[in-house]
């Protein structure tokens, strides 16, 4: 009895594995179909509305823009900082990436003491999240310059395929 339930164990890990797996490496063509909180992917994004920039404000013409939901309590936001800056840094010309914060207060937000934001980096209205949909952070939206949502999901999702494919396909 228990070697039948140690070997389920293992399929069903092993098979859960390989989902996982199977997700991961989904396409942009697979990505682009879905939302997953956020906005539904080809809809109008509502305005960006900052109460405050805690960085130079960007240009946005003719730019893709990135939003970063994210908190100072979200660890899975800080640990994407690093893919995010890196990200940045490749694509600033092609496209704004934007760290927007919860409704913490600015005290908390300049209190905080993690690794640093390369790239923009703002304060929005408390309605900004009700505006975007978010059900919960991390959560990264990617808009083309027209408006339009391309991509609404986990940041981690967001790698250089993708934004070279969104980029080819809805850029200028």
């Amino acid at each position: 009895m228990k070697a039948k339930l140690a070997i389920t164990l293992i399929v069903v890990s092993f098979a859960s594995h390989l989902y996982g797996q199977s997700k991961t490496n989904a396409t942009v063509k697979e990505k682009s179909d879905l939302s997953i909180g956020g906005l539904a992917i080809g809809t109008k994004a509502p305005a960006i509305n900052a109460v405050e920039w805690l960085s130079e404000v960007p240009d946005f013409t003719g730019k893709f823009v990135v939003l970063d939901f994210w908190g100072t309590s979200c660890k899975p936001c800080i640990s994407g900082f690093a893919h995010v800056n890196e990200l940045h840094r490749k694509y600033k010309n092609k496209a704004v990436f934007i760290a927007a914060t919860t409704d913490e207060s600015a005290e908390e937000i300049y209190a905080f003491d993690g690794p640093p934001v390369e790239f923009y980096s703002m304060m929005q209205k408390p309605s900004t999240w009700k505006d975007f949909n978010i059900q919960g952070i991390p959560q990264m939206i990617v808009i083309d310059p027209k408006g339009i949502v391309r991509f609404s999901g986990n940041g981690i999702d967001v790698n250089d395929k993708m934004l070279l494919d969104l980029f080819a396909k809805y850029g200028k």
